[in-house]
C-alpha cells in the first residue's frame, strides 16, 4: 500500500500539462489548455486541462481527473503503476507499507519482468533463422512489421535453447518461477519448443507470460505459460497493449479467442482486437475492458461450441455491464474463425459484420427461449421465467434489468414483479422522498428515474465539496438508524466516505485519487459521471448548489420525522410509551411555527 501523503506530495510535484502533452498536443485557450479528446472521437475540441487546478475534463464524454487518472485511462495502467510512472518522472522512489508489499517482493517482480523481457528478445532473434516458422507466418498473411509489433518469436526444438540467453540456466530460480522452464527428476528443459512464440504483455506493456503455437501437427496446439505471480489467465487479455491507441480513438474493443486471430486482424487493419487466454471469459476481464471503453463485441465461431462459449461470456457480461454500455456478439459462419474470415472476405465485410453484431440482450432472450421450448404452452412460459430469474439477479444495471424483465414479461404473460424485478423485494418502503422534494410511495419510488436524496447529496459533494457543513457527518450518523428502510446501506457508506474526504478539504480530483482501488471507487466514479452531466460547472452558481444541498438535508430530516411519527403512532396507546417516547411524541405533535406571511 502506498501512503496517501506520498500521493498528495507527488501530485504537487508533477505538472499535469507536462504529463498530458507527451501524448496529446495541447493549445492555450484562455486560462486553460484544450485539445480534441483522446478518449473519444470528435472534431471540435472539448477536452480541457487546467494547469491551475491540475485536472483535465472533457465536456463531450465526461472524462475527468488528475495526472494519475490520465495515465490510468490513456495508458491502461493500474493505480499503483500510474503512481510509479509519475514518481519516475520526478525522480522519487515510491514508499510502501511494508506490511503489505515487502522490498523483496518488489525486487522479485522487477527481476521477473526483466527475465521475461530477455526471453522475448531471445525468441525474437531465433525467428530470423527459422525458415519453417517464417514460412508459416507468411502463409497466414503475417508480414514482418506486424510480427515485430507483437514481438512474435520462435522457440526451436532444442530442449535447452534458453541456455544460450541465460548463463545460470541450471541454477536459476527465476526461470522456474516465471514458467520458462520445467524441471523433472533433477533435469531442466525449456517449456516452449518448436513453437511460434507470442509474448503476452500487460496493460503497461511489460511481458508477463508467453503463448506458443505449434507449426506442425504436434499437441497441444496452443500452450501458455503457467499461472505465476505476474500472470493470471483470467485477469489478462492478449493484444491490449498493441491495440490501445485505436481502442481509445474508436471506443470499441473486439474480443476474439486466439493469438493468431488478433495478429491476423491487425494485419488486415482491424487494430482494436484482443483475445482471451484459453479460458472462458471472466467477469474480471469484462470489467477491465469496460473501463477502457463502453462498447465490447465478442466474436465466436458459429458452431455449438462457439455458442456455448458466447453464453459463458454473456453471463460474465450481465454482472458487469452498466446502463449506457454496450456488449454485442458476432457469430461467424460454421468452419470460420476471425483469421480465416478476414483473409477470405476482407476487412470491409468483417467490419460490416461487426456493425451488425447481435446485442447481448437479444442473445440472452434467444438462448433462453430456445431452451424453454414451446412458448405456446404454460410449461414453456414457466420454463422461460425460471431460466430468466437467476439471470436477472446477475444484472446490476437497473435500466437494463428493467427492460429485459419487460421483454420476458411480454413473452410469458407474467408481471415484472412475478419475474423478480424489484430493487429491494424484501424491504418495505412505506414512504420515500426524491430529491425534488415530493413524497413518493414505495412503488413509485422504485419506478422513479429521479435519484434518491442520498445519491443527490453524493453527486453535489463530488463536484462541489465546499458545500459541506461542519456537522454533516454527525447529522448522517444521527439520521441513519431511522432511514435504513428507505436507502441501501451502500449509499449511506458512500455518502459517509465522501463527507469524510470533503471534510479534509479535498477537491474532486483529490477525492477520486483517494478512492482508487477502494470498495468505493466504482460508486464514486459513477456519481462523478452523473454529476458532470447534471452540473456544467462553469454555468452553475455555487449559491444555488448550496441551496439544493440544504434542501436535500431538510428532506432527510423530514423523512426521519415521518418515520419516527409512524413508529410512535403504531404503539397501542400513549400510555404504553416510555417517558422518553412521550417527549418525542409531544415534540412531533407540536405545531411548527414558520415565518408569518406579509
Amino acid at each position: 500500500m502506498i501512503p496517501k501523503t506520498f500521493i498528495d506530495e507527488l501530485l504537487n510535484r508533477v505538472d499535469i500539462v507536462d504529463v498530458i502533452e507527451k501524448f496529446v498536443p495541447l493549445k492555450r485557450s484562455g486560462a486553460n489548455l484544450s485539445a480534441c479528446c483522446p478518449f473519444h472521437e470528435e472534431k471540435t475540441p472539448s477536452f480541457t486541462v487546467s494547469q491551475q487546478k491540475q485536472f483535465y475534463h472533457c465536456f463531450g464524454c465526461g472524462a475527468h481527473g488528475s495526472a494519475i487518472s490520465f495515465l490510468m485511462e490513456y495508458q491502461g495502467l493500474g493505480f499503483i503503476d500510474a503512481i510509479e510512472n509519475l514518481a519516475a518522472r520526478v525522480g522519487v522512489e515510491v514508499p510502501r507499507d511494508q506490511r503489505n508489499d515487502s522490498v523483496e517482493e518488489q525486487r522479485d517482480s522487477k527481476d521477473y519482468f526483466l527475465t521475461n523481457s530477455r526471453a522475448a528478445s531471445y525468441y525474437k532473434r531465433q525467428l530470423k533463422d527459422a525458415a519453417a516458422a517464417i514460412g508459416y507466418l507468411k502463409g497466414r498473411g503475417i508480414d514482418g512489421s506486424v510480427a515485430a509489433k507483437f514481438l512474435v518469436g520462435y522457440a526451436s526444438d532444442d530442449w535447452q535453447g534458453l541456455n544460450q540467453e541465460f548463463n545460470d540456466y541450471d541454477g536459476s530460480q527465476l526461470l522456474l518461477d516465471v514458467g520458462l522452464i520445467n524441471e523433472k527428476d533433477g533435469r531442466r528443459y525449456d517449456r516452449f519448443r518448436r513453437r511460434i512464440i507470442f509474448p503476452i504483455r500487460d496493460f503497461r506493456g511489460r511481458v508477463i507470460a508467453f503463448g506458443g503455437r505449434v507449426i506442425d501437427q504436434g499437441e497441444p496446439k496452443y500452450l501458455n505459460s503457467p499461472e505465476t505471480s505476474l500472470f493470471h489467465k483470467g485477469k489478462e487479455v492478449y493484444g491490449f497493449w498493441e491495440s490501445r491507441h485505436t481502442i481509445r480513438q474508436k471506443r470499441q474493443i473486439l474480443v476474439v479467442e486466439g493469438y493468431m486471430d488478433v495478429v491476423a486482424l491487425h494485419q488486415s487493419g482491424i487494430t482494436y482486437a484482443v483475445a482471451t487466454l484459453g479460458t472462458a471469459v471472466t467477469e474480471f476481464q469484462v470489467s477491465r475492458l469496460l473501463k477502457q471503453c463502453s462498447d465490447l463485441i465478442f466474436c465466436f465461431d458459429g458452431d455449438s461450441a462457439g455458442r456455448k462459449a458466447a453464453f459463458r461470456a454473456l453471463e460474465s457480461g450481465l454482472s458487469q455491464i452498466e446502463d449506457g454500455s454496450k456488449i454485442s456478439f458476432l457469430f461467424l459462419p460454421d468452419g470460420e474463425d476471425p483469421d480465416s474470415f478476414v483473409r477470405t472476405q476482407g476487412r470491409e465485410v468483417f467490419e460490416e459484420s461487426i456493425e451488425a453484431a447481435t446485442p447481448m440482450s437479444d442473445v440472452l432472450i434467444n438462448e433462453l427461449t430456445r431452451q424453454a421450448g414451446n412458448l405456446e404452452s404454460v410449461e414453456g412460459r414457466s420454463r422461460l421465467a425460471s431460466l430468466f430469474k437467476p439471470m436477472a439477479v446477475k444484472i446490476k444495471a437497473p435500466m437494463m434489468r428493467k427492460l429485459l424483465t419487460e421483454r420476458v414479461s411480454s413473452l410469458t404473460g407474467l408481471s415484472s414483479d412475478d419475474l423478480g424485478d424489484q430493487e429491494e423485494p424484501k424491504t418495505r418502503r412505506p414512504l420515500g422522498v426524491n430529491y425534488s422534494g415530493r413524497a413518493v410511495s414505495a412503488s413509485s419510488s422504485r419506478a422513479s428515474s429521479s435519484p434518491s436524496v442520498l445519491q443527490h447529496l453524493i453527486e453535489m459533494l463530488i463536484s462541489f465539496p465546499d458545500v459541506m457543513r461542519d456537522d454533516d457527518s454527525k447529522q448522517l450518523d444521527d439520521l441513519r438508524p431511522n432511514l435504513q428502510e428507505h436507502f441501501a446501506t451502500a449509499q449511506f457508506d458512500v455518502l459517509a466516505e465522501i463527507l469524510g474526504l470533503a471534510g479534509m478539504g479535498l477537491n474532486q480530483t483529490e477525492i477520486i485519487d483517494r478512492v482508487r482501488g477502494s470498495n468505493f471507487e466504482t460508486s464514486i466514479l459513477r456519481a462523478m459521471k452523473l454529476s458532470n452531466i447534471r452540473y456544467q460547472q462553469d454555468k452553475v452558481e455555487i449559491e444555488s448548489v448550496k441551496s439544493e444541498y440544504e434542501q436535500a438535508w431538510e428532506q432527510l430530516h423530514h423523512l426521519s420525522r415521518l418515520n419516527l411519527q409512524r413508529e410512535l403512532l403504531s404503539k397501542k396507546s400513549l400510555s404504553s410509551l416510555s417517558e422518553e417516547d412521550k417527549a418525542r411524541y409531544r415534540s412531533l405533535m407540536r405545531p411548527k411555527t414558520g415565518p408569518k406571511a406579509d
